[in-house]
């Protein structure tokens, strides 16, 4: 298996040393290669704008795509974040990839509003239900990074994970992976 992960700060690890990186730490334990493809700050739209260049360049096997999360907090809706997350999925499908989409966490800060003032936290929350709902319905296989997870697991921000946190993503990684391997 070769891993490709595409997404925003939650999959580059933001303010992480590499060898903490929840995508790093997957790589040692289940002993596959995992291309770290995340850039702090993404969207879906940039994710795929990289996406073919990523898939033909590094080849994987299986690819999971991670955003979202930037697409909210700028106010886009469901449906076109959702448009670009099945894009990726139907080229990954056209070159033999194996898609694989993650569902994002939550957001602790609880106070925090979007550029368009909406509730962050609850932005998110329902985006999750909108993208799990979508998975299901595209038979699209998916990890979901919110079981077992807890404002433990994160940095003061509410957003991005602490080391324990980035243990945690491994974990739940580690136990889907394996069913797709």
């Amino acid at each position: 298996m070769k891993l490709l992960c595409i997404g925003d700060s939650l999959t580059f690890g933001y303010e992480t040393d590499i060898s903490k990186k929840w995508t790093r730490l997957l790589e040692k334990e289940l002993n596959i290669e995992v291309i770290n493809f995340g850039i702090n700050g993404d969207t879906t739209s940039g994710m795929l704008s990289r996406f073919i260049s990523a898939i033909t360049q590094f080849k994987p096997t299986h690819c999971l795509i991670f955003g979202g999360t930037n697409d909210l907090w700028f106010g886009l809706n469901d449906e076109v974040i959702i448009s670009n997350v099945y894009a990726m999925c139907k080229q990954a499908i056209y070159f033999n990839v194996m898609p694989l989409v993650g569902i994002p966490t939550p957001c602790y800060n609880h106070n925090e509003l979007n550029v368009i003032g909406e509730n962050y936290s609850e932005r998110i929350k329902k985006f999750q239900e909108v993208l799990i709902q979508f998975c299901s319905t595209k038979e699209i296989k998916y990890i979901n990074f919110n079981e077992g997870i807890n404002n433990d697991y994160f940095m003061d921000d509410g957003m991005h994970y602490n080391e324990k946190g980035h243990q945690e993503m491994m974990k739940q990684a580690k136990e889907r992976l394996i069913n797709f391997i």
